[in-house]
Parts: structure tokens; sequence; C-alpha cells
């Protein structure tokens, strides 16, 4: 690591595990800290892992997946490395719920335990907004049902919805533990089976219509009910185009929906970074909340591209109790792209989609090719100091791309 490009100042006495460096989240997270001063422990199961790469690493190590075997490395870890802080993956929370006060005191988080797993589970923060009798929150929110068994789902109220219908499942409500699942229904008859098909596997469910617009995103650090930093980000493409993971975003400000979502989190009470998601229509300036992720966002590298840093900002109130006088807010104007392999799922999902006109489709891949030479884009992962992991990423997908390839040659 090139030592002369850390900040060398009081927060080089603090360790920090980032578990799940393979994510793009971590990789800002990561860069954050390290940048800082912070002592960055990143981990991952994945070998070559990104941010096991990355120049403000301190150490990067492989570890076991989260399975049984897990806990018994994570406890080992944090006595060998005096572990002060773990910022916390979604999984991670998972793999260790049922010893969390065991570690509890090395997540920077000050929510409860409870508050903690109900904002980890959407089927329980949708409950929580339609039963809270609140019309501030149950406003701005799509259609949504929360059903505990097919009998409960509605039909004669979905029959106005806007399809398609999305079925959920919530691994919290997992029969037998597992992921979440998404099933996306075109049509009332393919809504009712898929209804059947969740309930073979969880016991709680959201049915949801299809809001319009864009994805748009409310990103909040509150820590002891303060609110620390806050950001706001749109977005240009999707992966797949029709809504999806944003490939190409910018950072922008709509009051009415940062209102929306600081309420949320404090009807909550939640503590500590989370990504209010919502879809935005420009025509009519409406949004729905979509859902709540109570974890670092994969898009955190535009914030910090921007120089507002979430996870700095974070640990050393954590540690220090250090506050600014007023939240910090990404106030100037910024674009980021995930151009591979995000961007390029969206421009192939544009050209998979027989609705969009072939002259449609050629400007797309134009614009896709044009936007690397853009100067006024960033790369998520052309980041100062740190930018050989923009080239690792691209010769990675490059090989992989190639070999896809041949494959179908053959």
């Amino acid at each position: 690591m090139d030592k002369h490009i850390i900040e060398r100042n009081w927060r080089n006495q603090y360790n920090v595990l980032v578990p799940q460096a393979d994510s793009m989240g971590a990789i800002a997270v990561i860069r954050s800290l390290g940048s800082h001063g912070y002592n960055v422990f990143s981990a991952s199961s994945k070998a070559g892992a990104l941010g096991c790469r990355s120049n403000f690493t301190t150490m990067a190590v492989t570890c076991p997946p989260y399975d049984k075997n897990y806990l018994e490395w994570l406890r080992a870890f944090i006595k060998e490395h005096e572990i002060q802080a773990i910022i916390p993956s979604e999984a991670f929370y998972l793999v260790i719920k049922d010893c969390f006060d065991e570690f509890a005191h090395l997540l920077p988080i000050s929510s409860s335990k409870e508050v903690i797993y109900q904002c980890l589970c959407k089927v329980d923060v949708f409950d929580a907004f339609l039963s809270s009798g609140d019309k501030s929150l149950t406003d701005n929110i799509s259609n949504t049902q929360v059903v505990a068994s097919e009998a409960e789902v509605d039909w004669a109220v979905t029959a106005s919805w806007n399809y398609p219908l999305f079925i959920k499942g919530d691994g919290f409500y997992a029969h037998s533990g597992g992921d979440a699942r998404i099933i996306k229904a075109e049509t009332e008859l393919d809504a009712k089976q898929a209804v059947i098909d969740i309930f073979k596997s969880y016991n709680k469910a959201i049915v949801q219509d299809c809001s319009e617009g864009v994805k748009a995103t409310v990103n909040l650090l509150f820590q002891d009910g303060q609110l620390l930093a806050e950001s706001m980000a749109v977005a240009t493409h999707e992966n797949p185009h029709t809504g999806g993971l944003t490939s190409l975003r910018h950072s922008w400000w709509q009051q009415k929906m940062y209102e929306d979502a600081v309420q949320r989190l404090k009807f909550l009470k939640w503590n500590g970074p989370a990504m209010v998601e919502y879809k935005w229509h420009e025509a009519t300036n409406s949004f729905d909340f979509i859902e709540l992720n109570s974890r670092y966002w994969a898009a955190l590298n535009l914030d910090i591209l921007a120089g507002v840093h979430f996870p700095c900002i974070h640990l050393d109130y954590f540690f220090e109790k250090l506050a600014p006088k007023t939240p910090i807010r990404l106030e100037n104007h910024i674009q980021v792209r995930n151009a591979l392999p995000a961007d390029f799922g969206y421009m192939l999902s544009s050209l998979k989609d027989p609705i969009i006109t072939k002259t449609k489709k050629m400007a797309i891949v134009a614009e896709f090719l044009l936007l690397f030479l853009h100067p006024n884009i960033k790369a998520d992962l052309l980041y100062p100091n740190d930018r050989k992991l923009y080239f690792i990423n691209l010769w990675g997908f490059t090989k992989e791309f190639t070999s896809s390839c041949l494959k179908r040659l053959k």
C-alpha cells in the first residue's frame, strides 16, 4: 500500500473491519475510511475481491463464507487484530443475529437490536408504515398489501393497480431461512400463481404494484437521533432499463422527498446509514417510497467522489463524538457511472427489448461508447490514488465477456 497517500492523524489508532469487500458499497467505505487515516481491515470470501486490492486497505483477508465457520473466524480475527469497529452489511447482520449482543459494541449503530432487524426486513418496514395510522406515512407509498396467507390478498383492490405486480418474499419470513425473492407478474392470473408460489417458502409477503418513474434515493446518516450527513441522487440509466440497479446517476435535490425520508427514519427510530429508495415521476413531480436499505448503499462512490464521506463522518462520531453543527449535505452537481457491468447491462437490456425501435437502439449503443469520453462524468471505480481498481475490473469484465462469446460460438 502507498502509505504516503494516507492522511496520518488521530484516526490511525482505530482498527475497522469492513466485511464483504467485494461489494461496491464496501469499496467506497474502505476508500473513505482509509484515505482519512483509519486502519481498514478488508475481508471477503471471494478471491480477488476489489476492496481487498484497494490502496486504502491496511490488511486484506480471505474469510470463510457466511456459514457456521464464519463466526469462529470472526471471533479470532477481532481478538488477533484488536478490531474496534465493524461496518455491517445486511448479510453480516443476519449471520450474527443469534449472537448479536456479543458483537453489538463493535457496531457503530445506536439503534436497538429490535429496530436494526425490523429495518432490515422489508415486510416489517411496510407493515409499520401501513399500520401506523399516520397519513403522512401511508401517503407516497406505491399500492401495497402485506399479507400472511394467500387468502389475505384482496384481489378486488389489486384489479385497479398498475401492472406488473411484484410479489416479494423476505428472508426474515422464509420457512427455513434463505434469501429474499421477488416474482414479477404481468397479469392477474400470473399474480395469483406467484402468491401461491411465494407462500410455499415464506410466512409473510408483500404484494405491490409498479410505480412509474425512475429510481431516486435519499441517503442519510443518523446517530443518537442527530442527522449528520445527507445526499440525494436520481438515476439516468438503470440495469435493466425497465428499472433496477442505477448505472448512471447524478446528484440532485427534491425537498418533499427528502422530508418524507427523514420522517420515515425518525418514525422507525433508525440510527445509522440508510438509503431510502423511491420512484420519481418527473412529469408530475410525484414519488413513491419503494424500500429502505439500512446500511451503506452500492452508489456510495458518488458521495465520496463529491467529497461527502459518510463513513468517515460516521466513525468520527462513533469514536470521538465529533459531529458537524449542521448536517453535511452534498450540494454540488456530480454525475457518476458504473459502466461495467451495470451500464453495459442497461444497454444490453435495451437491445433485447422488442418495443424499442432500431433507431433508438443504435442511439443507445452510441451513447454507451461516447459516455466513456464524457469529461464531466466520473466512474465509480476511478477514485484518486486508487484508480487501479477500475482497470482490474475492466480486465475481469473483458475476460468474462470474451469467454462467454467464445462459448456461444462453439
